[in-house]
């Protein structure tokens, strides 16, 4: 598969050749556009209109018809290509969901009672608390512009290397991220366990958070990727720590299944080398474009001109090419599994072989206990899924197995063929110059032979490199969605229930009776002072911070609109007293008037 960028009007793209159907139909384009020229200069030299064709416009209609040949052929590689592209990631999707559910169930059975975390079913006394399960309270509206972009690497789910040590901010980060995981009365959160609960299992890590622990030594902490060490991931076996057994062989056989499935979709010769190799988790992906692949200037030179002349459809190029990109395994390929899926004929029975030793496998631990107290209709649901995953499997080998109807395909090209010479004879009758004419042929059996490559190019797309699907990077991510079977449980479902229902008390004073009183003393003495429960965490300094600035925006909310209500009582009374001094000065009016009146 070829990545590309879309650039400025595509110009990025018009000098790739290894994939290009440019450069292929460019050739019978150049071809034609010669004849072009033949026939203006040796057919037609001074334009007799007695060599001019009658009716050009036959050709045209030539022209249309095998337009409308090329652009059906066209239109079915295109539904063939999608098709084939859906059932690849559907039947991957049905194995993962099987194989996920699997480990799901496994999770569930009492080996691992010791080290789940605690149910609410347990605790249902602590919805009474106003208890939130809120992993941050802050709004990054609310954070500075150093803060933000802080945030926007420590709160990536993509491991972000751009950003320098100093732009980040370590210290800080490592304070904001242990200050959002402490106890806080209004949060049900703990600190967590970055191991998954899998550190549960050893005695010398019973109760202890990779938080608490930490440090570059810690085992816990090196099975994790991080910034700084990636490892592993989940797979990692440092210190002699590895992944549940039943686990690892639930992720050999899904990824062996789904690796000899896509081995058998792109390798359609009996007898010719389809490797498989030894997936290492958390290695770089494989590259999608081939061109890509480390090899010698001169080699992809060779490769664009093979692919130019038509040179590397060849069953012996693909073979080689299949050789040299193997499809991975988690945990490799043992030589007895090898010689069983080389004993099986045909590709649909390797398929078969590889998923029935997955089945089998699931259905024997489940009838052993290994899937805990799941019921025979859910454990169903599972045998559908695989189900489900080959039928999609044989959709797509359809796809790849029969190929493009052949009267169709032979029509197609010949009439390809026919254009080359039949186009320029119109042209020469549309144009007057030379130049003209010839470019005009160029661009025209250029699109239409164009055309036609795409659709040869489209109708197979597990052989015709580089244009076919990335199946060695679909295997690899697939390989990785199946390593996250060994991270255990949710990190934040860690947490204590007695940090919440029972208030830690004050340990006693010692009482001690003293002897030399003449009675049998007894000196009772707490031994070990610190055996009793700590109080719980304060707040963090940044939970502090935000609930005072709250505060303080609250009071000023509040000092602000007790100052408008003064404003608005204070006009009140001016305007009363106003209405007050008015009637007094009606009032003595009338009485002036009054005293005039009874002394006349």
């Amino acid at each position: 598969m070829i990545n590309y960028f879309k650039g400025a009007y595509g110009l990025n793209l018009l000098l790739r050749v290894h994939g290009s159907a440019i450069y292929k139909a460019s050739v019978p384009g150049i071809i034609s556009a010669i004849i072009s020229i033949l026939i203006d200069q040796v057919w037609n030299p001074v334009r007799d209109p007695e060599n001019d064709l009658d009716h050009p416009y036959a050709v045209g209609v030539l022209v249309s018809s095998v337009s409308f040949l090329i652009i059906f052929r066209a239109n079915f590689s295109y539904q063939r290509y999608w098709e084939a592209c859906g059932a690849v990631h559907q039947f991957m999707g049905k194995w993962h969901d099987a194989t996920q559910h699997t480990a799901v169930f496994h999770m569930q059975c009492k080996h691992y009672d010791g080290i789940k975390p605690p149910s609410y079913f347990d605790h249902p006394d602590l919805n009474k608390l106003n208890l939130t399960r809120d992993r941050e309270k802050r709004r990054s509206s609310s954070l500075t512009k150093s803060e933000l972009k802080s945030r926007r690497v420590l709160k990536s789910i993509e491991v972000v290397d751009s950003f320098s040590n100093e732009e980040v901010v370590p210290p800080q980060s490592k304070s904001l991220r242990q200050s959002r995981l402490a106890y806080t009365p209004s949060r049900l959160l703990g600190q967590g366990r970055l191991d998954g609960g899998w550190g549960l299992l050893y005695e010398n890590d019973e109760g202890k958070s990779l938080l608490e622990s930490g440090g570059d030594n810690d085992p816990a902490a090196e099975a994790f990727p991080s910034r700084n060490n990636a490892g592993g991931g989940f797979a990692s076996t440092e210190n002699g720590r590895t992944p549940s057994l039943f686990l690892q062989e639930l992720a050999h056989l899904s990824s062996l299944c789904s690796a000899v499935a896509l081995a058998t979709l792109r390798n359609d010769i009996e007898g010719s080398e389809s490797p498989l190799d030894t997936y290492h988790p958390g290695e770089p992906w494989p590259e999608a474009d081939p061109t890509k692949l480390p090899r010698s200037e001169k080699k992809k030179i060779l490769n664009s001109l093979r692919y130019w002349v038509g040179m590397d459809r060849t069953p012996e190029m693909r073979t080689k090419y299949n050789a040299s990109r193997p499809l991975l395994v988690i945990g490799g390929v043992s030589e007895n599994e090898i010689a069983f899926l080389q004993r099986a004929k045909g590709p649909s029975a390797k398929v078969t072989l590889a998923w029935n030793w997955l089945s089998e496998f699931i259905m024997r631990e489940h009838l052993a206990g290994s899937l805990g107290n799941i019921g025979p209709p859910i454990v169903s649901r599972i045998i559908q899924f695989l189900s489900d995953g080959m039928i999609f499997y044989n959709h797509a080998r359809k796809i790849m197995y029969i190929p493009f109807p052949f009267p169709h395909a032979q029509l197609s090209a010949f009439f390809v063929l026919v254009m080359i010479p039949a186009i320029p004879f119109m042209m020469d009758q549309y144009t007057n110059e030379v130049w003209l004419g010839a470019i005009l042929t160029f661009l025209t059996v250029t699109c239409l032979v164009g055309l036609h490559e795409v659709a040869r190019e489209l109708e197979n797309p597990f052989r015709n490199v580089p244009n076919d699907l990335p199946l060695c990077t679909l295997q690899a991510m697939f390989n990785e969605a199946l390593i996250t079977m060994f991270a255990g449980y949710h990190p934040d479902h860690y947490w204590d229930a007695d940090d919440f229902t029972k208030p830690p008390k004050k340990p006693e004073q010692p009482v001690v009776i003293d002897t030399n009183k003449g009675t049998n003393g007894i000196e009772m003495k707490v031994s070990n002072l610190s055996s009793w429960p700590a109080s719980p965490p304060p707040q963090s300094t940044l939970e502090t911070n935000q609930t005072i600035s709250r505060m303080e925006e609250k009071i000023n909310k509040q000092s602000a609109e007790i100052e408008e209500l003064r404003h608005l009582v204070e006009k009140k009374l001016r305007n009363d007293e106003n209405m007050v001094d008015d009637m007094i000065s009606d009032l003595q009016k009338d009485v002036h008037t009054i005293e005039q009146t009874l002394s006349s």
